[in-house]
């Protein structure tokens, strides 16, 4: 099976949503006026592991942001103690060393929280490292995945 990176996505959405019960988690971008606190992942790159080049099989690294977000006042300014208590709580919910995307497990590689210079968010980056096939790259593999994200999203635009 095919680790898609909206698998990766959809397994860290799911780590933060139980790290962070009742909060709203969102997907790459906030809405205006979005609920304060919350979090929100995306998909910041894709790269094959240089060391992992030549042989069968290649190592695929996820690379992904989460951003937290606290309270602010009046004045827009956060509790900058209570963010760098998200960013451990963050750190702490991928602590096991892995997350399940489908039958699989890409393993943490790299987790690091930014609070450097920033007053109502902090970020935390993702590295998630899978060993794959090289032929899982091959259009026969891919092209299907493609054309059923088209489809649907030929049916989103009509909808609308």
């Amino acid at each position: 099976m095919i680790v898609t990176p909206n698998m990766v996505l959809a397994a860290v959405k799911e780590k933060l949503s139980d790290a962070f019960p009742g909060e709203t988690v969102y997907e790459n971008l906030t809405p205006v006026g979005f609920d304060r606190p919350s979090n929100m992942v995306e998909l910041t790159g894709l790269k094959l592991d240089p060391l992992s080049l030549g042989g069968g099989a290649v190592n695929l690294q996820y690379q992904l942001k989460v951003t937290t977000y606290c309270q602010v006042d009046e004045v827009h300014d956060s509790h900058l103690p209570t963010l760098d208590l998200r960013c451990m709580t963050i750190l702490g919910a991928f602590a096991a060393g892995y997350v399940k995307a489908g039958d699989r497990a890409p393993k943490v590689t790299a987790c690091a929280a930014n609070t450097d210079g920033l007053y109502d968010y902090a970020e935390v980056l993702l590295t998630f490292t899978l060993a794959m096939d090289r032929s899982e790259f091959c259009p026969e593999e891919i092209m299907p995945l493609i054309e059923n994200l088209n489809t649907k999203l030929n049916a989103k635009e009509t909808v609308i």
